[in-house]
């Protein structure tokens, strides 16, 4: 009698499949916000030095890696988030904070956008005003990035490799010790 396996000829397709969360899934996650978070501490010391100014070369640098950050970081961040969630988003929690996510770029370009027409000298506001965009905008900033690696750490659990899960909460401990 011959046995016949008849899955043994199927194909599973790997968009069909839960894949593992490994490191390298979020280095550019973590490269991201790294940068993002250079500018926001770019953005702290010219908060700092108010009401004084940036020299001009720094003002520029810094109205450069803004725009930079402002085209790259929601686009980049949206398509991690759908690459490593979408089979999730019929679920309310993924759905639920995908939404939040999308909605906290659209208020970072918003703010970030105020904030390169006063550096660019388009907008004048006052020095109390204009500090309190800056802290505003890079708090704000700070906040969503960790809620993103909050959001990996919850909605990822039980896929992530443990040095991806290590990642993310040694990056969120080194934050809040500060």
């Amino acid at each position: 009698m011959t046995e016949h396996d008849e899955f043994a000829a199927q194909v599973v397709p790997f968009a069909g499949r839960w894949h593992v969360i490994h490191d390298l899934d979020l280095a550019r996650l973590i490269a991201a916000h790294a940068r993002l978070r250079n500018v926001c501490d770019r953005l702290e010391a010219c908060a700092d030095a108010l009401p004084g100014r940036l020299p001009d070369a720094e003002t520029e640098a810094v109205c450069r890696d803004l725009r930079d950050v402002l085209v790259s970081h929601p686009r980049d961040e949206n398509a991690m988030i759908d690459a490593l969630f979408a089979r999730g988003f019929g679920d309310p929690l993924t759905a639920v904070v995908a939404i939040r996510m999308r909605a906290r770029h659209v208020s970072d370009v918003i703010q970030a956008e105020d904030i390169l027409a006063a550096l660019s000298g388009v907008s004048a506001p006052c020095a109390e005003a204009f500090g309190y965009m800056l802290r505003s905008f890079f708090g704000g900033c700070r906040q969503a990035m960790d809620f993103t690696q909050l959001a990996v750490l919850t909605l990822g659990a039980g896929r992530l490799t443990h040095g991806a899960r290590d990642m993310l909460v040694r990056g969120l401990c080194e934050r809040s010790a500060v």
